[in-house]
């Protein structure tokens, strides 16, 4: 299984080398997870394309990208995408089409979106976000990948799926102290998971006017995603 991120940023960020949330899953299936703004930029930088999307929540800096998307997609001639939400995307979907955008997609609701990509097995956990929020779990069949989205820990559902995950890629909004925003910080993750070697940590959702505060606490501790970071599972 490859993971791309395509954007590292928080809703906060102010610069172009980290846009906002976006990663792009490929085993034989392929899929993106988030689309936030500028990420779906990254897309045709980075030469690579899926017709599925997963999103985590509903907040802008986690699905505007995908609109823009849609447009390029459509210019294309390529299909609809299938697009896996929490309630509410088609609402704003279809604001956009009444007012005269020309886009559409597939989209499919629920509380806990799961579905299936080739090979790829997805479904979801409560997160515990300011607003409703799930995390992801991907699965091959031989590897598990946990994707947090915006979360703040500890997270009891989602703690319980990250015990039994090869790698975990989760938000790091701040240094310590942002709770109260549904955000989980930088000393909370060294907290809970400093100790565990044998599990692989990458952090992603940066805030780059705090970017060089958060790279001082975690140290050699966990990985930092930028924008364009590749791996394999």
């Amino acid at each position: 299984m490859k993971v791309l991120f395509l954007g590292t940023g928080s809703g906060s960020s102010r610069n172009t080398y980290r846009f906002k949330a976006g990663i792009y899953v490929e085993s034989e299936g392929k899929l993106f997870l988030d689309m936030g703004p500028g990420s779906n930029l990254r897309i045709d930088d980075y030469h690579v394309d899926a017709d599925t999307v997963f999103f985590t929540h509903l907040h802008i800096d986690h699905i505007d990208g995908v609109f823009d998307y849609m447009v390029s997609r459509k210019v294309r001639g390529l299909n609809d995408l299938t697009i896996f939400s929490p309630p509410g995307f088609s609402k704003i979907l279809n604001s956009y089409m009444e007012t005269g955008n020309q886009i559409s997609a597939n989209v499919k609701e629920s509380k806990l979106p799961k579905g299936k990509v080739d090979d790829l097995e997805v479904y979801s956990v409560k997160a515990c976000h300011s607003i409703y929020a799930v995390s992801y779990v991907i699965t091959d069949g031989k590897r598990k990948l946990i994707y947090t989205g915006d979360t703040a820990e500890p997270c009891e559902e989602l703690l319980s799926e990250i015990r039994e995950s090869d790698v975990v890629i989760h938000e790091a909004s701040c240094v310590e102290d942002c709770k109260k925003f549904g955000h989980t910080s930088v000393k909370e993750l060294i907290s809970m998971f400093g100790d565990q070697s044998k599990k692989r940590i990458i952090l992603t959702h940066i805030p780059t006017h705090i970017e060089d505060e958060i790279y001082n606490a975690v140290g050699k501790k966990f990985t930092i995603a930028r924008d364009g970071t590749t791996f394999e599972i």
